[in-house]
């Protein structure tokens, strides 16, 4: 399916959930006409449902997103130097064996075919 085609259905379907409801002739969940719409909020719970919940869930997400960064060990400072062990990317398995065992001249130098 083309990316024009998936837009174009994903904005059919949000229009069609969120305003189809309106056009139906009765609505199964709201209040149906002459009915007591009933007592509304408390200011307490408005201020718990509209004001509480929201911050709560902002700092829920923010902290579930910084302390894994906050956790983090031997992290590089610039002005304190690097302090972690060193890594050895795509070498020899046993790095020590290696360098023991060779031999001057077995590695070729340069980069893009050059020598020296």
């Amino acid at each position: 399916m083309s990316r024009r085609a998936v837009t174009l259905v994903a904005a059919l379907g949000t229009v069609l959930m969120t305003a189809g409801p309106a056009f139906a002739d009765s609505n199964p969940i709201g209040p149906q006409e002459g009915d007591e719409p009933g007592k509304g909020l408390s200011p307490g719970a408005t201020i718990l449902l509209f004001v509480v919940l929201p911050v709560l869930t902002a700092l829920v997400v923010g902290l579930a997103v910084w302390l894994p960064a906050a956790l983090r060990t031997n992290r590089y400072r610039p002005a304190k130097g690097w302090t972690a062990p060193p890594v050895w990317f795509a070498g020899p398995p046993e790095p020590v064996a290696a360098v023991q065992t060779a031999e001057p001249g077995d590695v070729v130098r340069g980069g893009a075919s050059g020598n020296w």
